[in-house]
């Protein structure tokens, strides 16, 4: 069966940039399509996601990531700069150690004491039970008392815990307890902290995701080592994701195994030459300076002193799980 375009859509028309056909929608999930097409077709309008998320059927959250999306290759500007910049500066204070959820746990009727004492524990269950989209039961009550009473977290920060592991697939308790926890040694104890802890990782979950897509990389989360180094990369270097492939075909063609400090090297390399395409990368000439006594670089014209990087890759930690 063939196909053909029917003359009569053509009345009413709207403009959308090549670029997102030519470059972007390959990588491009379905909400982070729809959102687009959406955005260009009421160009009038202001870009808010709870309006997208209406008329285009799905989850606000789902619409700003797309969003995130859109402003990380340029097609969207972004008047506010992420909160996620850098780490939370409460990040940088010496980690307190908390206890992991004790063996022996509190009984149905220590709980029950317990919420008599504070009616807001009572409220908090109801509230991550609607989050949920479940019963509590004994195992989801005696774990947000804990984080509570042990982890230190107040009940409008546990209900922003909640709301994120849900959003991103990730309800079981032990999860829960153990981002918790996390939480707790690193004092993000109000809204404001919480809400930039949640911002820089849905950053990073939106830039993963690219990276992913792009890479082939089945992992699904990066370590908090390869988290700083991609918002390094486009926050700070202000590199497209198509740069920061480009340096990933370079350190696979030249590393035995994944190094993200050898990308790293090669980007700011990049940064400090002010390059700011794939195509910038090609257009450096190789010093005139000849190289006697030594391989010369295949790579003729790059940017970039291939024999000098592999010496500095062999000093390089590689990386393995914990990079």
């Amino acid at each position: 069966m063939s196909y053909s375009i029917n003359p009569g859509v053509w009345g009413n028309m709207f403009g959308l940039p090549a670029d997102i056909s030519d470059k972007y929608l390959k990588m491009a999930n379905e909400t982070q399509i729809k959102a687009v097409v959406w955005i260009f077709r009421n160009v009038s309008s202001d870009i808010d996601a709870n309006t997208i998320s209406k008329n285009i059927g799905k989850p606000v959250s789902a619409v700003e990531e797309a969003l995130r999306y859109w402003a990380s290759v340029g097609v969207l500007n972004s008047e506010i700069a992420p909160a996620v910049t850098s780490p939370p500066p409460v990040a940088d204070k010496p980690k307190k150690e908390l206890p992991v959820i004790p063996e022996t746990k509190p009984s149905y009727e220590q709980i029950a004491i317990r919420c008599k004492e504070d009616p807001q524990l009572e409220q908090l269950f109801n509230e991550v039970q609607q989050i949920l989209g479940r019963t509590l039961g004994y195992d989801g009550q005696y774990s947000l008392l804990m984080m509570h009473d042990d982890y230190g977290l107040p009940a409008e920060v546990i209900l922003m815990l909640a709301d994120y592991c849900v959003n991103n697939g990730k309800t079981s308790y032990s999860y829960m307890r153990k981002m918790a926890k996390s939480w707790g040694e690193k004092e993000i104890d109000s809204i404001e902290k919480a809400d930039a802890v949640i911002s820089r990782l849905n950053t990073v979950d939106s830039l993963w995701g690219q990276f992913s897509r792009m890479t082939g990389l089945q992992n699904p989360k990066p370590t908090s080592v390869q988290s700083q180094y991609l918002l390094t990369w486009v926050n700070e270097y202000k590199f497209s994701m198509e740069m920061i492939y480009s340096a990933y075909e370079i350190m696979v063609n030249n590393c035995a195994r994944i190094s993200f400090k050898y990308m790293d090297a090669i980007l700011k390399d990049w940064y400090q030459k002010g390059f700011k395409t794939p195509e910038d990368t090609q257009k450096e000439k190789q010093p005139k300076k000849p190289i006697t006594g030594k391989k010369s670089n295949a790579l003729q014209g790059t940017s970039y002193d291939m024999d000098e990087f592999k010496r500095r890759a062999d000093k390089l930690p590689v990386y393995n799980k914990g990079e």
